[in-house]
């Protein structure tokens, strides 16, 4: 199985530095810290733009400054200015590596950063940082409460209880984290138009996941396997290509 055949639901790093030493440290230190996460590096602005849109990123090392030749440069400072006004990255943690001494209070009250690493950093004290923001929550939690009825009675759950949901000839199955919930059948368009929360994907004729208990997706084999042992289910056919562009976008 090649990386281009699986699609791993991991987390990545965007390392924006134009010191090749400093790159190569940090590039280490995040493996150190998780080999699973997905490493992005780039030296300079326009192309951290390029490459912070063409991925889903869960955290930002920066450089204040990208470009030394140039006098009073700050344009890691711009970048993050910039990306923090996208509601895609609005909460995304941003971590500033520089030797700017009165970089720091700007960062924090203008931009929110998570941290700020002086150059030279302190290796153990850089793995904590980005230890710790890896596991920062990246939007704000969504609070929705979903109402199934089952004859007379409605069963009220939070969106973020449903792991699936599932359409047989007969009757909908909703997988929650505790056990299932049998319904009658219901169309899965009709389900996804019900309920109205954008945690929800629909990945085959009869299935709509969650896509926080998404795991691993194998697109060549079809399939996706759930998170905390709930199992995989199959991705449809005709299903395929919109189901990907959604999990990309986010």
């Amino acid at each position: 199985m090649t990386k281009e055949e699986m699609f791993r639901m991991n987390k990545s790093v965007l390392i924006i530095e134009d010191h090749r030493n400093s790159m190569e440290m940090l590039v280490q230190i995040v493996e150190s810290v998780d080999r699973s996460v997905g490493i992005k590096t780039v030296s300079n602005e326009g192309d951290a733009y390029i490459m912070a849109f063409k991925n889903k990123i869960a955290l930002f090392l920066v450089d204040v400054v990208l470009n030394p030749s140039n006098p009073g440069d700050v344009s890691g400072m711009n970048f993050a200015y910039r990306i923090r006004k996208t509601d895609q990255y609005r909460y995304t943690p941003i971590i500033f590596v520089t030797a700017l001494e009165d970089s720091k209070l700007y960062a924090y009250s203008d931009i929110h950063c998570y941290y700020y690493l002086e150059k030279p950093f302190d290796r153990d004290k850089a793995v904590q940082v980005i230890s710790e923001a890896l596991k920062f929550p990246q939007t704000r939690t969504e609070f929705h409460d979903v109402f199934f009825r089952k004859d007379s009675i409605f069963y009220k759950r939070d969106i973020s209880e449903v792991v699936y949901i599932e359409n047989t000839r007969l009757k909908q199955i909703v997988h929650l984290v505790d056990g299932k919930l049998e319904l009658q059948y219901k169309p899965c368009k009709i389900i996804l138009m019900e309920i109205q929360s954008e945690r929800l994907l629909q990945c085959s004729r009869n299935l709509i996941v969650n896509k926080d208990y998404i795991d691993l997706i194998d697109p060549v084999s079809r399939y996706i396997k759930l998170k905390d042992g709930y199992g995989q289910i199959d991705i449809g056919i005709s299903f395929k290509k919109k189901f990907m562009r959604e999990i990309r976008n986010g």
